[in-house]
Protein backbone atom coordinates (compact mmCIF):
# COMPACT_ATOMS: atom_id res chain seq x y z
CA UNK A 1 0.00 0.00 0.00
CA UNK A 2 2.73 2.52 -1.13
CA UNK A 3 2.39 5.90 -1.81
CA UNK A 4 4.71 6.75 -4.50
CA UNK A 5 2.40 8.19 -6.99
CA UNK A 6 -0.71 9.88 -6.24
CA UNK A 7 -3.38 11.54 -8.50
CA UNK A 8 -4.55 14.77 -6.93
CA UNK A 9 -7.90 13.79 -5.01
CA UNK A 10 -10.97 15.44 -6.05
CA UNK A 11 -12.41 17.71 -3.45
CA UNK A 12 -15.60 16.26 -3.10
CA UNK A 13 -17.31 13.23 -1.38
CA UNK A 14 -17.21 11.34 -4.59
CA UNK A 15 -14.91 9.92 -7.39
CA UNK A 16 -14.92 12.83 -9.21
CA UNK A 17 -15.42 16.95 -8.58
CA UNK A 18 -18.73 16.89 -9.85
CA UNK A 19 -21.13 13.76 -9.68
CA UNK A 20 -21.67 12.17 -12.68
CA UNK A 21 -25.15 13.28 -14.18
CA UNK A 22 -23.26 12.48 -17.82
CA UNK A 23 -21.91 9.00 -16.87
CA UNK A 24 -23.38 5.70 -18.82
CA UNK A 25 -25.33 3.87 -16.41
CA UNK A 26 -23.63 -0.09 -15.19
CA UNK A 27 -26.60 -1.21 -13.16
CA UNK A 28 -26.71 -3.73 -15.83
CA UNK A 29 -23.24 -5.60 -14.58
CA UNK A 30 -24.67 -6.23 -11.06
CA UNK A 31 -25.26 -9.72 -11.60
CA UNK A 32 -21.49 -9.89 -13.29
CA UNK A 33 -20.41 -8.13 -10.34
CA UNK A 34 -21.62 -11.01 -7.94
CA UNK A 35 -19.90 -13.68 -10.06
CA UNK A 36 -16.46 -11.92 -10.27
CA UNK A 37 -16.51 -11.09 -7.00
CA UNK A 38 -17.47 -14.93 -5.75
CA UNK A 39 -14.58 -16.01 -8.06
CA UNK A 40 -12.11 -13.55 -7.35
CA UNK A 41 -12.26 -11.79 -4.18
CA UNK A 42 -14.60 -13.92 -2.23
CA UNK A 43 -11.78 -16.42 -1.13
CA UNK A 44 -10.19 -13.62 0.51
CA UNK A 45 -12.73 -11.79 1.46
CA UNK A 46 -16.13 -14.17 2.89
CA UNK A 47 -17.62 -11.43 4.57
CA UNK A 48 -21.00 -11.59 3.09
CA UNK A 49 -23.70 -14.63 3.27
CA UNK A 50 -23.77 -14.80 -0.87
CA UNK A 51 -27.43 -16.69 -1.36
CA UNK A 52 -29.00 -13.55 0.43
CA UNK A 53 -27.17 -11.58 -1.72
CA UNK A 54 -27.91 -12.36 -5.04
CA UNK A 55 -31.53 -13.50 -3.81
CA UNK A 56 -31.72 -9.71 -3.05
CA UNK A 57 -31.15 -8.21 -6.16
CA UNK A 58 -34.59 -9.93 -7.50
CA UNK A 59 -37.07 -7.40 -5.26
CA UNK A 60 -36.76 -3.81 -4.64
CA UNK A 61 -33.98 -3.20 -2.36
CA UNK A 62 -33.96 -1.28 0.85
CA UNK A 63 -31.38 1.38 1.21
CA UNK A 64 -28.96 -0.70 3.55
CA UNK A 65 -29.18 -3.19 1.00
CA UNK A 66 -28.42 -1.23 -1.77
CA UNK A 67 -25.72 0.54 0.26
CA UNK A 68 -24.00 -2.89 0.63
CA UNK A 69 -24.51 -3.81 -2.99
CA UNK A 70 -23.50 -0.97 -4.53
CA UNK A 71 -20.12 -0.98 -2.04
CA UNK A 72 -19.76 -4.79 -3.26
CA UNK A 73 -19.70 -3.83 -7.39
CA UNK A 74 -17.79 -1.18 -6.82
CA UNK A 75 -15.03 -3.45 -5.19
CA UNK A 76 -15.20 -5.93 -7.75
CA UNK A 77 -14.76 -3.15 -10.52
CA UNK A 78 -11.99 -1.65 -9.28
CA UNK A 79 -9.90 -5.17 -8.85
CA UNK A 80 -11.33 -5.89 -12.11
CA UNK A 81 -9.84 -2.78 -13.62
CA UNK A 82 -6.37 -3.35 -16.13
CA UNK A 83 -6.91 -7.64 -15.23
CA UNK A 84 -6.18 -10.06 -17.58
CA UNK A 85 -9.59 -11.61 -16.87
CA UNK A 86 -11.59 -13.31 -19.84
CA UNK A 87 -15.17 -12.01 -18.30
CA UNK A 88 -17.49 -10.03 -19.94
CA UNK A 89 -17.51 -6.43 -19.00
CA UNK A 90 -17.51 -2.58 -20.00
CA UNK A 91 -14.86 -0.94 -21.90
CA UNK A 92 -13.53 0.49 -18.61
CA UNK A 93 -14.08 -1.16 -15.35
CA UNK A 94 -12.61 1.45 -13.48
CA UNK A 95 -15.23 3.91 -15.33
CA UNK A 96 -17.55 0.80 -13.50
CA UNK A 97 -15.89 1.26 -10.03
CA UNK A 98 -16.21 5.23 -9.91
CA UNK A 99 -20.21 4.67 -10.95
CA UNK A 100 -20.93 2.47 -8.46
CA UNK A 101 -18.50 4.02 -5.86
CA UNK A 102 -20.50 7.59 -6.84
CA UNK A 103 -24.09 5.51 -6.53
CA UNK A 104 -22.92 4.05 -2.87
CA UNK A 105 -22.16 7.18 -1.56
CA UNK A 106 -25.67 9.15 -3.07
CA UNK A 107 -27.55 6.18 -1.07
CA UNK A 108 -26.08 7.21 2.25
CA UNK A 109 -27.37 10.45 1.82
CA UNK A 110 -30.99 9.02 1.56
CA UNK A 111 -31.51 7.66 4.74
CA UNK A 112 -29.99 7.86 8.19
CA UNK A 113 -26.70 5.68 7.51
CA UNK A 114 -25.10 6.80 10.73
CA UNK A 115 -27.61 4.81 12.63
CA UNK A 116 -27.65 2.05 10.32
CA UNK A 117 -26.70 -1.11 12.91
CA UNK A 118 -26.69 -3.60 10.10
CA UNK A 119 -23.67 -5.56 10.00
CA UNK A 120 -23.76 -4.69 6.19
CA UNK A 121 -23.26 -0.86 7.12
CA UNK A 122 -19.79 -2.45 8.39
CA UNK A 123 -19.06 -4.12 5.28
CA UNK A 124 -20.05 -1.90 2.97
CA UNK A 125 -17.44 0.78 4.26
CA UNK A 126 -15.21 -1.69 4.55
CA UNK A 127 -15.68 -2.66 1.01
CA UNK A 128 -15.45 1.24 -0.06
CA UNK A 129 -12.28 1.35 1.77
CA UNK A 130 -10.48 -1.51 -0.33
CA UNK A 131 -12.01 0.22 -3.69
CA UNK A 132 -10.53 3.98 -3.08
CA UNK A 133 -7.35 2.06 -2.10
CA UNK A 134 -7.48 0.53 -5.58
CA UNK A 135 -8.25 3.75 -7.00
CA UNK A 136 -4.98 5.52 -5.57
CA UNK A 137 -7.14 7.81 -3.29
CA UNK A 138 -5.60 6.86 0.31
CA UNK A 139 -7.16 9.67 2.62
CA UNK A 140 -10.30 8.58 1.86
CA UNK A 141 -9.68 5.05 1.46
CA UNK A 142 -7.83 5.25 5.27
CA UNK A 143 -10.97 7.39 6.02
CA UNK A 144 -13.74 4.49 5.24
CA UNK A 145 -11.32 1.78 7.29
CA UNK A 146 -11.54 4.03 10.01
CA UNK A 147 -15.25 4.52 9.54
CA UNK A 148 -15.93 0.48 9.23
CA UNK A 149 -13.52 -0.31 12.52
CA UNK A 150 -15.99 2.94 14.69
CA UNK A 151 -18.98 0.65 13.12
CA UNK A 152 -17.58 -2.40 14.09
CA UNK A 153 -16.67 -1.46 17.54
CA UNK A 154 -20.32 0.13 17.61
CA UNK A 155 -21.61 -3.01 17.03
CA UNK A 156 -19.36 -5.13 19.39
CA UNK A 157 -18.17 -7.14 16.83
CA UNK A 158 -14.80 -7.31 19.64
CA UNK A 159 -16.70 -8.83 21.96
CA UNK A 160 -17.34 -12.35 22.28
CA UNK A 161 -20.86 -12.11 24.07
CA UNK A 162 -22.28 -9.90 21.41
CA UNK A 163 -22.11 -13.28 19.04
CA UNK A 164 -24.72 -14.67 21.64
CA UNK A 165 -28.24 -16.12 20.74
CA UNK A 166 -27.11 -14.84 16.83
CA UNK A 167 -28.39 -17.48 13.96
CA UNK A 168 -25.17 -18.93 12.76
CA UNK A 169 -24.66 -17.84 9.50
CA UNK A 170 -24.94 -13.89 10.80
CA UNK A 171 -22.53 -15.04 13.59
CA UNK A 172 -20.21 -16.21 11.16
CA UNK A 173 -20.27 -13.46 8.91
CA UNK A 174 -19.54 -10.84 12.02
CA UNK A 175 -16.75 -13.09 13.02
CA UNK A 176 -15.41 -13.06 9.45
CA UNK A 177 -15.94 -9.16 9.33
CA UNK A 178 -14.00 -8.59 12.48
CA UNK A 179 -10.97 -10.40 11.73
CA UNK A 180 -10.80 -8.82 8.19
CA UNK A 181 -10.69 -5.55 10.00
CA UNK A 182 -7.99 -7.05 12.59
CA UNK A 183 -5.77 -7.94 9.65
CA UNK A 184 -6.30 -4.90 7.48
CA UNK A 185 -5.87 -2.30 10.14
CA UNK A 186 -2.08 -4.19 11.36
CA UNK A 187 -1.34 -4.11 7.33
CA UNK A 188 -1.89 -0.36 7.74
CA UNK A 189 -0.52 0.48 11.55
CA UNK A 190 2.70 -1.18 9.45
CA UNK A 191 2.57 0.33 5.90
CA UNK A 192 1.20 3.86 7.37
CA UNK A 193 2.64 4.19 10.73
CA UNK A 194 -1.35 4.27 11.76
CA UNK A 195 -2.33 3.31 15.42
CA UNK A 196 -4.20 0.42 16.33
CA UNK A 197 -7.98 0.36 17.61
CA UNK A 198 -8.71 -3.14 17.50
CA UNK A 199 -7.04 -4.85 21.17
CA UNK A 200 -9.69 -6.94 22.68
CA UNK A 201 -10.70 -9.59 20.00
CA UNK A 202 -13.69 -12.47 20.10
CA UNK A 203 -12.75 -16.33 19.22
CA UNK A 204 -11.63 -17.24 15.74
CA UNK A 205 -14.38 -18.36 13.11
CA UNK A 206 -14.94 -22.44 13.44
CA UNK A 207 -17.70 -23.18 10.86
CA UNK A 208 -18.64 -22.73 7.04
CA UNK A 209 -21.42 -21.27 5.24
CA UNK A 210 -23.37 -24.49 3.76
CA UNK A 211 -22.41 -23.47 -0.05
CA UNK A 212 -18.62 -23.53 0.91
CA UNK A 213 -16.00 -25.62 0.07
CA UNK A 214 -13.44 -26.25 3.12
CA UNK A 215 -10.64 -24.25 1.83
CA UNK A 216 -12.44 -20.88 2.22
CA UNK A 217 -12.19 -21.28 5.79
CA UNK A 218 -8.88 -22.91 5.85
CA UNK A 219 -7.15 -20.35 3.49
CA UNK A 220 -9.05 -17.18 5.72
CA UNK A 221 -7.67 -18.55 9.19
CA UNK A 222 -4.19 -19.13 7.40
CA UNK A 223 -4.12 -15.53 6.65
CA UNK A 224 -5.54 -13.79 10.13
CA UNK A 225 -3.07 -16.11 12.09
CA UNK A 226 0.27 -14.69 10.20
CA UNK A 227 -1.25 -11.29 10.85
CA UNK A 228 -1.74 -12.54 14.96
CA UNK A 229 1.79 -13.08 15.17
CA UNK A 230 2.37 -9.40 15.53
CA UNK A 231 0.78 -8.60 18.57
CA UNK A 232 0.03 -4.96 19.42
CA UNK A 233 3.21 -4.81 21.65
CA UNK A 234 5.42 -5.18 18.14
CA UNK A 235 3.34 -2.61 16.18
CA UNK A 236 3.46 -0.24 19.04
CA UNK A 237 7.63 -0.79 18.75
CA UNK A 238 7.28 -0.59 15.16
CA UNK A 239 5.55 2.72 15.16
CA UNK A 240 7.21 3.95 17.92
CA UNK A 241 5.01 4.53 20.37
CA UNK A 242 6.40 2.08 23.17
CA UNK A 243 10.15 2.57 24.67
CA UNK A 244 10.05 -1.51 25.50
CA UNK A 245 13.08 -2.51 23.81
CA UNK A 246 12.56 -6.35 22.45
CA UNK A 247 14.95 -9.19 22.52
CA UNK A 248 17.00 -10.97 19.59
CA UNK A 249 14.55 -14.19 21.01
CA UNK A 250 11.32 -12.11 20.41
CA UNK A 251 12.73 -11.51 16.79
CA UNK A 252 14.36 -14.95 15.80
CA UNK A 253 10.81 -16.44 17.39
CA UNK A 254 8.96 -14.54 15.13
CA UNK A 255 10.91 -15.11 11.75
CA UNK A 256 10.73 -19.38 12.37
CA UNK A 257 7.25 -18.96 12.64
CA UNK A 258 6.67 -17.03 9.79
CA UNK A 259 8.99 -19.54 7.74
CA UNK A 260 7.28 -22.23 8.56
CA UNK A 261 6.25 -24.00 5.50
CA UNK A 262 2.21 -23.96 5.40
CA UNK A 263 0.53 -27.40 5.65
CA UNK A 264 -0.07 -29.57 2.93
CA UNK A 265 -2.92 -31.25 4.15
CA UNK A 266 -5.67 -29.04 3.26
CA UNK A 267 -6.18 -27.63 0.07
CA UNK A 268 -6.93 -24.13 -0.28
CA UNK A 269 -7.11 -21.79 -3.79
CA UNK A 270 -4.21 -20.28 -5.94
CA UNK A 271 -5.74 -17.22 -5.36
CA UNK A 272 -5.75 -17.91 -1.30
CA UNK A 273 -1.97 -18.98 -1.72
CA UNK A 274 -0.90 -15.98 -3.96
CA UNK A 275 -2.42 -13.77 -0.31
CA UNK A 276 -0.85 -15.68 2.22
CA UNK A 277 2.37 -16.54 0.87
CA UNK A 278 3.26 -12.94 0.06
CA UNK A 279 1.87 -11.46 2.88
CA UNK A 280 3.98 -13.98 4.92
CA UNK A 281 7.30 -12.96 2.76
CA UNK A 282 6.51 -9.21 3.62
CA UNK A 283 6.07 -10.00 7.08
CA UNK A 284 9.32 -11.53 7.41
CA UNK A 285 10.94 -7.98 6.17
CA UNK A 286 8.91 -6.14 8.38
CA UNK A 287 10.39 -8.68 11.44
CA UNK A 288 13.80 -8.11 9.86
CA UNK A 289 13.25 -4.03 9.63
CA UNK A 290 12.47 -3.95 12.99
CA UNK A 291 14.78 -5.76 14.45
CA UNK A 292 17.17 -3.67 12.64
CA UNK A 293 15.81 -0.53 14.26
CA UNK A 294 16.76 -2.23 17.20
CA UNK A 295 20.31 -2.31 16.47
CA UNK A 296 20.26 -5.93 16.99
CA UNK A 297 21.79 -7.21 13.42
CA UNK A 298 24.71 -8.52 12.85
CA UNK A 299 27.24 -9.49 9.97
CA UNK A 300 28.21 -12.53 11.89
CA UNK A 301 24.78 -13.64 13.73
CA UNK A 302 24.33 -17.39 14.29
CA UNK A 303 20.52 -16.59 12.85
CA UNK A 304 20.49 -15.55 9.29
CA UNK A 305 17.38 -13.72 10.18
CA UNK A 306 19.60 -11.32 12.56
CA UNK A 307 21.93 -10.74 9.69
CA UNK A 308 22.36 -7.51 7.31
CA UNK A 309 21.95 -9.90 3.91
CA UNK A 310 18.15 -11.58 5.34
CA UNK A 311 16.35 -9.26 2.58
CA UNK A 312 18.11 -11.34 -0.65
CA UNK A 313 16.78 -14.71 1.51
CA UNK A 314 13.18 -12.93 1.64
CA UNK A 315 13.18 -12.03 -2.05
CA UNK A 316 14.64 -15.62 -3.20
CA UNK A 317 11.77 -17.08 -1.02
CA UNK A 318 9.31 -14.52 -2.73
CA UNK A 319 10.49 -15.78 -6.04
CA UNK A 320 9.69 -19.46 -5.55
CA UNK A 321 6.19 -17.75 -4.34
CA UNK A 322 5.66 -16.23 -7.46
CA UNK A 323 7.05 -18.72 -9.46
CA UNK A 324 4.56 -21.19 -8.37
CA UNK A 325 1.66 -19.60 -9.04
CA UNK A 326 -0.34 -18.09 -12.21
CA UNK A 327 -0.39 -14.56 -12.69
CA UNK A 328 -3.95 -14.41 -12.13
CA UNK A 329 -4.25 -15.61 -8.53
CA UNK A 330 -1.57 -12.67 -7.81
CA UNK A 331 -3.37 -9.90 -10.13
CA UNK A 332 -6.86 -10.18 -8.79
CA UNK A 333 -5.32 -9.07 -5.33
CA UNK A 334 -4.73 -5.38 -6.70
CA UNK A 335 -2.63 -2.80 -5.57
CA UNK A 336 -1.93 -4.15 -2.04
CA UNK A 337 -0.32 -7.05 -2.77
CA UNK A 338 2.22 -5.69 -5.50
CA UNK A 339 2.86 -3.18 -2.93
CA UNK A 340 4.16 -5.79 -0.60
CA UNK A 341 6.25 -7.45 -3.59
CA UNK A 342 7.51 -3.55 -4.45
CA UNK A 343 8.88 -3.54 -0.77
CA UNK A 344 10.61 -6.49 -1.25
CA UNK A 345 12.35 -5.94 -4.43
CA UNK A 346 13.14 -2.22 -3.14
CA UNK A 347 14.69 -3.44 -0.05
CA UNK A 348 16.69 -6.05 -1.84
CA UNK A 349 17.97 -3.61 -3.63
CA UNK A 350 19.25 -1.64 -0.61
CA UNK A 351 20.71 -4.15 0.43
CA UNK A 352 22.61 -5.37 -2.59
CA UNK A 353 23.76 -1.82 -2.36
CA UNK A 354 25.26 -1.72 0.79
CA UNK A 355 26.10 -5.48 1.26
CA UNK A 356 27.07 -6.05 -2.48
CA UNK A 357 25.71 -6.86 -5.76
CA UNK A 358 26.23 -10.60 -6.22
CA UNK A 359 22.60 -12.51 -5.63
CA UNK A 360 24.00 -15.99 -4.31
CA UNK A 361 21.45 -17.68 -6.23
CA UNK A 362 23.29 -20.60 -5.89
CA UNK A 363 23.15 -20.59 -1.47
CA UNK A 364 19.25 -20.07 -2.27
CA UNK A 365 19.20 -23.08 -4.88
CA UNK A 366 17.31 -20.99 -7.26
CA UNK A 367 18.16 -19.53 -10.83
CA UNK A 368 15.95 -17.05 -11.76
CA UNK A 369 16.65 -13.31 -11.16
CA UNK A 370 14.51 -12.19 -8.69
CA UNK A 371 14.57 -8.78 -9.76
CA UNK A 372 13.67 -9.57 -13.56
CA UNK A 373 10.61 -11.77 -11.69
CA UNK A 374 9.45 -8.52 -9.65
CA UNK A 375 9.30 -6.03 -12.40
CA UNK A 376 7.63 -8.33 -14.56
CA UNK A 377 5.17 -9.35 -11.69
CA UNK A 378 4.84 -5.67 -10.83
CA UNK A 379 3.86 -4.80 -14.44
CA UNK A 380 0.92 -7.13 -14.88
CA UNK A 381 -1.31 -4.13 -14.49
CA UNK A 382 -1.64 -0.10 -16.11
CA UNK A 383 -1.36 0.98 -12.29
CA UNK A 384 1.10 -1.43 -10.83
CA UNK A 385 3.25 -0.62 -13.40
CA UNK A 386 3.13 3.20 -13.32
CA UNK A 387 3.69 2.94 -9.41
CA UNK A 388 5.69 0.34 -8.88
CA UNK A 389 7.81 -1.20 -11.72
CA UNK A 390 8.72 2.01 -13.17
CA UNK A 391 10.31 2.99 -9.95
CA UNK A 392 12.08 -0.07 -9.15
CA UNK A 393 13.26 -0.47 -13.18
CA UNK A 394 14.38 3.54 -12.42
CA UNK A 395 16.35 2.77 -9.17
CA UNK A 396 18.44 0.11 -11.05
CA UNK A 397 18.37 1.77 -13.93
CA UNK A 398 20.58 4.99 -11.92
CA UNK A 399 23.22 2.91 -9.96
CA UNK A 400 25.63 1.85 -12.26
CA UNK A 401 26.07 -1.73 -10.45
CA UNK A 402 22.59 -2.07 -10.81
CA UNK A 403 22.41 -1.78 -14.58
CA UNK A 404 23.24 -5.16 -15.31
CA UNK A 405 19.49 -5.51 -13.75
CA UNK A 406 17.70 -4.28 -15.81
CA UNK A 407 19.96 -4.99 -18.98
CA UNK A 408 18.64 -8.92 -18.28
CA UNK A 409 15.25 -8.24 -18.67
CA UNK A 410 13.56 -10.57 -21.36
CA UNK A 411 12.00 -8.94 -23.18
CA UNK A 412 13.35 -5.46 -22.12
CA UNK A 413 10.67 -3.34 -19.96
CA UNK A 414 10.57 0.26 -20.83
CA UNK A 415 8.76 3.56 -18.91
CA UNK A 416 6.02 4.58 -20.19
CA UNK A 417 6.96 7.10 -23.21
CA UNK A 418 10.57 6.16 -23.44
CA UNK A 419 11.83 3.09 -26.03
CA UNK A 420 14.65 2.64 -23.40
CA UNK A 421 14.79 3.04 -20.10
CA UNK A 422 15.87 6.59 -18.23
CA UNK A 423 18.78 8.28 -19.44
CA UNK A 424 18.40 11.51 -17.46
CA UNK A 425 21.37 12.26 -15.04
CA UNK A 426 22.07 9.98 -12.35
CA UNK A 427 20.15 10.06 -8.95
CA UNK A 428 21.04 9.05 -5.30
CA UNK A 429 17.69 7.45 -4.82
CA UNK A 430 18.38 7.69 -1.12
CA UNK A 431 19.73 11.23 -0.89
CA UNK A 432 22.80 9.88 -0.53
CA UNK A 433 26.47 10.40 -1.28
CA UNK A 434 28.68 7.45 -2.48
CA UNK A 435 32.56 6.73 -2.26
CA UNK A 436 34.37 3.55 -3.13
CA UNK A 437 33.58 0.42 -2.73
CA UNK A 438 29.91 1.02 -3.14
CA UNK A 439 29.70 1.72 0.46
CA UNK A 440 27.31 4.65 1.26
CA UNK A 441 27.86 7.57 2.84
CA UNK A 442 25.00 9.52 4.59
CA UNK A 443 24.65 13.64 4.81
CA UNK A 444 25.66 14.68 8.01
CA UNK A 445 22.65 17.47 8.13
CA UNK A 446 19.55 15.86 6.44
CA UNK A 447 16.78 13.90 8.99
CA UNK A 448 15.38 11.16 6.76
CA UNK A 449 11.71 10.42 8.02
CA UNK A 450 9.34 12.33 5.63
CA UNK A 451 11.70 13.97 3.57
CA UNK A 452 10.77 14.25 0.23
CA UNK A 453 13.54 12.94 -2.64
CA UNK A 454 11.78 12.97 -5.72
CA UNK A 455 8.59 12.64 -7.82
CA UNK A 456 7.36 10.67 -10.31
CA UNK A 457 5.57 11.97 -13.73
CA UNK A 458 2.73 11.11 -15.52
CA UNK A 459 4.88 10.06 -17.94
CA UNK A 460 6.65 7.49 -15.17
CA UNK A 461 10.05 9.76 -15.58
CA UNK A 462 12.01 10.29 -12.03
CA UNK A 463 12.99 13.93 -11.23
CA UNK A 464 14.60 14.20 -7.52
CA UNK A 465 13.71 17.19 -5.87
CA UNK A 466 15.92 20.36 -5.83
CA UNK A 467 16.89 20.61 -2.10
CA UNK A 468 18.28 16.42 -2.50
CA UNK A 469 20.46 17.08 -5.46
CA UNK A 470 22.53 20.10 -3.47
CA UNK A 471 22.76 17.91 -0.04
CA UNK A 472 25.99 15.19 -1.92
CA UNK A 473 28.48 15.74 1.40
CA UNK A 474 29.15 13.75 3.92
CA UNK A 475 31.34 13.51 6.85
CA UNK A 476 31.20 9.25 8.29
CA UNK A 477 33.76 7.18 7.34
CA UNK A 478 34.38 4.48 4.40
CA UNK A 479 32.60 1.42 6.20
CA UNK A 480 28.98 3.24 6.83
CA UNK A 481 26.04 1.34 5.42
CA UNK A 482 22.68 1.99 4.60
CA UNK A 483 20.24 0.00 5.75
CA UNK A 484 16.96 0.93 4.98
CA UNK A 485 13.03 0.60 6.70
CA UNK A 486 10.36 0.47 5.22
CA UNK A 487 9.85 3.22 2.03
CA UNK A 488 7.71 5.35 0.97
CA UNK A 489 5.05 4.74 3.94
CA UNK A 490 3.96 8.11 3.80
CA UNK A 491 2.55 10.45 0.92
CA UNK A 492 2.68 14.16 0.65
CA UNK A 493 -0.01 16.11 -0.93
CA UNK A 494 1.52 16.75 -4.05
CA UNK A 495 1.94 13.13 -5.24
CA UNK A 496 5.46 13.52 -4.23
CA UNK A 497 7.52 10.43 -3.43
CA UNK A 498 8.48 10.43 0.35
CA UNK A 499 10.67 7.66 1.84
CA UNK A 500 10.42 7.05 5.43
CA UNK A 501 13.38 6.92 7.44
CA UNK A 502 16.36 4.25 7.34
CA UNK A 503 19.12 3.46 10.15
CA UNK A 504 22.82 4.17 9.34
CA UNK A 505 25.67 1.51 10.45
CA UNK A 506 28.74 2.95 10.67
CA UNK A 507 30.62 5.64 13.42
CA UNK A 508 31.22 9.55 12.61
CA UNK A 509 33.99 10.95 12.33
Amino acid sequence: MSDMHRHEEPNSMFTTDQFRPTSPSYFHLIPTCLDLFMEHIYPIMPLVHMPTLRASINRPLEMFEKNLLYSLCALTSTHMSGKNTLAPGPPSWEAAGRFFLDECISVRQCYDFVEDKSLSAVISSYFIHTAFFELNQNRKSWYYLREALTLGQDLMLHNENSYVGLAPAEALCRRRTFWILYVTERSFAILRHKPLTLSKTPEFPTTLHDYELPEIHDGFMRLVNSYHLLDSSFVDSWNESSGAPASTLTYTTLQRQLNRPQPSDVSITDIQKADILITQQWLRLIVWQSSMRQGLLSSTAEDESMTFRYPLKIAHSLLDVISSLPTTSIEVHGMGIFEKIFEIGNTMLDVMQACGTSLPNETYGVAQDPFEVFVKTLSQTPNSQRQYANLLLAKAAEKPQFQRLTQTLTPPLSLPGNPMLPTHPPVDFMGLGQTAGNNLMPSAQRQWRGSIVGEIGEDGTYKVADDVAEERQTVWVDNAIWIPETVASVSDDDGMVVMDEGVWIGKAK
